[in-house]
């Protein structure tokens, strides 16, 4: 069961048609990027699959890197399983392309939430809905812990993000996860020129920070 609601954010988009006759890939399964051990700032890393009309991903192109957390997020994203996007019109399952947008924090409460600058080093396919402006959760100092969420976003033609459901729960910080993810704003996709409504993937990830912590075995 899917429950409404985290930081590695990974972001995925599919373009919906204009007519609502092509129904998106949805996340079925795989598991989520690690957070590296040793990194000592947060990155971002935005990534675009190619999905085939089984659900498996085909192709990772990454879009935006942040050594060390590139490899981590690739590596994971090329394992997802998808439910097949649908062609409606033909009634039969189509290839698509689905935008992971994965946003890690910092270890440090209080310190710059990136590290090492992200670079972009390719552009996102037209179909695809790409993050403009993005928000970092925060950490809340009562966590005590680590956690990942995984978001899946409505993105509607102006690029504004109208839903949010949490895909995979991290408690206690999936209400931060949902409230940052909501003032993200988008390129939104387009289908022939037209901007459409898309559906994104997200994941937040939340080291530890320094001096907090971590829970003991037991409590």
């Amino acid at each position: 069961m899917r429950t409404s609601i985290g930081i590695v954010a990974c972001v995925l988009g599919v373009a919906l048609s204009a007519q609502d006759a092509f129904s998106p890939a949805r996340f079925r399964t795989g598991r989520l990027p690690d957070m590296p051990a040793l990194a000592v700032g947060g990155g971002q890393v935005f990534v675009e699959l190619g999905v085939n009309a089984g659900g498996r991903v085909t192709d990772v192109s990454p879009l935006r890197t942040t050594p060390p957390f590139t490899d981590l997020v690739v590596g994971a994203v090329r394992e997802w399983r998808f439910v097949p996007a649908v062609d409606e019109i033909a009634s039969t399952p189509a290839g698509s392309k689905v935008l992971v947008a994965a946003v890690f924090r910092a270890p440090a409460l209080n310190a710059p939430t990136l590290g090492e600058a992200p670079k972009d080093i390719a552009s996102a396919s037209a179909e695809t809905a790409f993050p403009l402006a993005t928000t970092v959760p925060a950490y809340s100092p009562l966590a005590r812990g680590s956690g990942v969420v995984l978001l899946e976003l409505r993105v509607d033609p102006d690029g504004t993000v109208s839903d949010v459901t949490v895909i995979r729960s991290a408690p206690p910080f999936d209400d931060a996860a949902k409230a940052a993810a909501r003032l993200w704003r988008f390129r939104p996709a387009r289908i022939k020129g037209t901007p459409v409504a898309t559906l994104a993937y997200v994941v937040f990830g939340f080291p530890v920070p320094v001096g907090v912590e971590p829970p003991r075995a037991g409590r």
